[in-house]
């Protein structure tokens, strides 16, 4: 994903909740599964909780919602009940925002992954999700460590390279790309 910050400008359908977060044009975001998100269909990326700034009085039309573990905090506007922004469980000290809530013009690209929220403990464990809200994160390491544990994790896969790709290979399946042309380069396993 690209570095660069952008300002992103944001909030809720009746926009009474507005906010402004620094983010890259191309972000990822994190379907996530459990019973929270699932029923909200709630796509979010996640920022360091310093690159989020409430704007105005939005902070009058939020309410919170927690269940479980009451870590992570579910905002949502209490005009329209749209949420727009939360403290995620996987990342306290950062805000996940709906990236279907930022104002049109600055996300050039969204990459989606899974986070099964289901099965919280292993899927944070699995994701790297926890080093998104960092500030100084080198996230392609973080990928690579990620990408590592889950090939020691699943022994029957073999990694494949040709000239441009790394790609995953077992025998139940075709080739599954596994770094992007453009990090081949870099990358040694």
């Amino acid at each position: 994903m690209a570095s660069e910050l952008v300002v992103h400008n944001g909030g809720c359908h009746c926009k009474k909740v507005r906010w402004r977060v620094e983010a890259p044009a191309s972000v990822v975001a994190w379907d996530c599964n459990c019973s929270n998100c699932f029923m909200r269909a709630n796509t979010h990326f996640i920022v360091p909780l310093e690159r989020f700034k409430l704007l105005g009085d939005s902070s009058n039309f939020v309410s919170t919602y927690t269940f479980g573990s009451h870590t992570a905090k579910h905002t949502f506007c209490k005009n329209c009940g749209i949420t727009s922004f939360y403290r995620p469980r996987s990342n306290p000290d950062g805000v996940a925002i709906t990236f279907k809530c930022v104002d049109p013009g600055t996300l050039t690209h969204v990459e989606v992954r899974q986070f099964d929220g289901s099965n919280w403990e292993a899927s944070y464990d699995h994701t790297g999700i926890a080093s998104f809200s960092k500030l100084n994160t080198n996230r392609l390491s973080i990928d690579i460590k990620c990408c590592y544990n889950l090939l020691v994790a699943t022994p029957l896969i073999d990694i494949v390279e040709d000239e441009d790709h790394i790609f995953l290979e077992d025998s139940n399946t075709s080739k599954m790309p596994l770094f992007v042309s453009v990090l081949t380069n870099h990358i040694k396993i």
